[in-house]
């Protein structure tokens, strides 16, 4: 080859993929562009094989220089690669990746002289099929590409380095991947690129065949921990790009950042129930319930980084409330709200327990107690769903307050008023409208309906207000715009449609019992003696 410089230089880094690695060298000796004028940089990142023996042992018709240095990821590797190029595009693509004969040829006609860009090629499946979680990926891929046939823009927290060309100045300027991300450093790259105005332009005709050997469902599920905690590294070195924190995913997964615990014992769940539509060929169902393995996995990688339940509260408010353009002070007002809520919550929680002789010595975390209270975990997700609510985020308060049913089977309405410390005893079955009040202190157990209903009376439409410390027994109904007295007490099944006043005992009426041999007969509270 001529000493001039390539026009174009081809990076790759390559992990432990002797094989692979050696497959594309020989499909890129059969371009449609000039060996003349193109290199290759292969950097090994620390292979337990070093394949530099392996590819200089052949004869390329192009320039090959082969780079080797201990592991420490691909930006390390890629960014390497870029600082060994001479040419003044880049083509950087996967080592396990296949391409056409016009692949170089394509890349490059897209970087006509003055231009600068971003060419993301099409990545397309393997004939072959692949696993699941593979498949996942690619239906993602595939995504970025519909939009833009769609018309869509493409932002730079779409890029991807599987297969993508640049200026190897314009790459340079921007101060190249950050190498100490060892995952979405592409996307970190592609954000400050889109900064310095770079365009990003989409190309089917460049287009390489997805060659991944990852098969191992672990790895994958490792991998999307490792994605959710560099995507939050990565909203917090560009703050002032919302749209890129990492509860754009999916929000309602995001229960597994608030409680890992759950996140770890759904995730495999939701895993094994992909698996099985996967094998009835149900493939959209089956990504489906893959995207919620991903996503619970995803979010304990946020709460990894995060460290708290309080931060990821707090994170995740910032990112919810910022779009509402709401002011400082009432931002940050409701994110307080929201964690006196929780602490009420949990005082009166604690205090009941140990009146009633229930206590277990616990003082444990919000999380502790959330995992191990399912009472105090339904709350947790009604003061989530009215912090959304209050910050006029209506669809997301709706979503959670879907997932409430889901999760516990109780319908609780997210425009239910519910102050601060009220405990919920097992959570199961509760039906609350969105008229009801709920006071401080009250104590509901389950299967527990506040539902609207009209005064016989009055004519009046409307749902009940329990004031201040009110306890409501098992299977009570409280139907219509009545109003329980601070300090009753409802007892198990009871029926309520009218006021009571404050301090009321309300039982429900006795219970009848027959016996086979003679008549029983009924005395109050459902007690029973032998008839004459």
């Amino acid at each position: 080859m001529p000493n001039d410089r390539p026009r174009l230089s081809v990076v790759v880094a390559t992990f432990n993929r002797p094989a692979l690695i050696e497959r594309l060298l020989e499909q890129l000796s059969a371009q449609t562009l000039p060996p003349a004028e193109f290199e290759v940089v292969v950097v090994d990142d620390g292979s337990r094989e070093p394949v530099e023996p392996r590819l200089s042992a052949r004869a390329w018709p192009f320039a090959l220089r082969v780079e080797a240095q201990p592991n420490a990821g691909q930006a390390s590797a890629r960014h390497r690669g870029i600082l060994a190029a001479r040419g003044d595009v880049l083509v950087i693509v996967d080592d396990d990746m296949q391409v056409g004969a016009d692949f170089l040829e394509r890349h490059l006609e897209l970087h006509p002289a003055g231009t600068r860009r971003v060419v993301l090629g099409r990545i397309r499946p393997p004939p072959e099929g692949m696993a699941l979680q593979e498949r996942w990926h690619q239906r993602n891929l595939d995504r970025i590409h519909e939009r833009g046939r769609a018309g869509g823009t493409v932002h730079g927290n779409s890029m991807y380095t599987g297969n993508a060309s640049l200026r190897r100045a314009d790459y340079l300027a921007v101060g190249g991947f950050d190498t100490s991300l060892r995952q979405a450093e592409d996307v970190e790259i592609g954000l400050r690129l889109e900064r310095s105005g770079v365009e990003f332009v989409l190309s089917e005709d460049a287009w390489t065949v997805n060659g991944s050997d990852h098969t191992s469902v672990s790895r994958w599920r490792d991998r999307a921990r490792r994605y959710g905690r560099h995507d939050l590294l990565i909203s917090r070195k560009h703050t002032d790009l919302v749209h890129q924190r990492p509860w754009r995913l999916k929000p309602p997964l995001a229960v597994s950042a608030v409680f890992p615990p759950l996140g770890m014992a759904l995730a495999p769940v939701a895993w094994a129930f992909a698996a099985g539509l996967d094998r009835a060929g149900l493939e959209g169902p089956a990504l489906t319930a893959a995207t919620m393995t991903y996503g619970l996995d995803y979010y304990r990688g946020v709460r990894d980084e995060l460290g708290s339940t309080g931060a990821v509260v707090r994170d995740f408010a910032d990112w919810w409330l910022d779009p509402a353009d709401l002011p400082e002070d009432r931002r940050s007002g409701l994110v307080r709200r929201f964690l006196s809520s929780v602490r009420a919550d949990q005082a009166t929680m604690r205090r009941y327990e140990s009146k009633y002789g229930h206590a277990d010595g616990s003082r444990g975390s919000v999380a502790a107690d959330a995992v191990k209270k399912i009472g105090f975990q339904l709350m947790l997700s009604v003061r989530w769903m009215h912090l959304l609510r209050d910050a006029g985020l209506r669809v997301p308060a709706m979503m959670v307050s879907r997932l409430i049913r889901h999760l516990y089977g109780s319908d609780v309405h997210w425009g239910a008023e519910i102050a601060p410390g009220v405990m919920v005893i097992h959570g199961m079955g509760l039906a609350v409208s969105h008229a009801a009040r709920i006071g401080p202190g009250c104590m509901i157990f389950q299967n527990v309906t506040l539902g609207m209903g009209i005064d016989p009376v009055t004519r009046q439409s409307g749902a009940p207000t329990l004031e201040a410390g009110v306890h409501v027994g098992p299977g009570c109904t409280l139907i219509g715009p009545i109003t329980v007295g601070a300090g009753s007490k409802l007892m198990a099944g009871a029926v309520l449609n009218r006021s009571v006043p404050p301090r009321s005992l309300v039982e429900p009426a006795g219970v009848e019992v027959r016996s086979r041999e003679g008549r029983v007969e009924a005395v109050p509270g459902g007690r029973a003696e032998a008839g004459g």
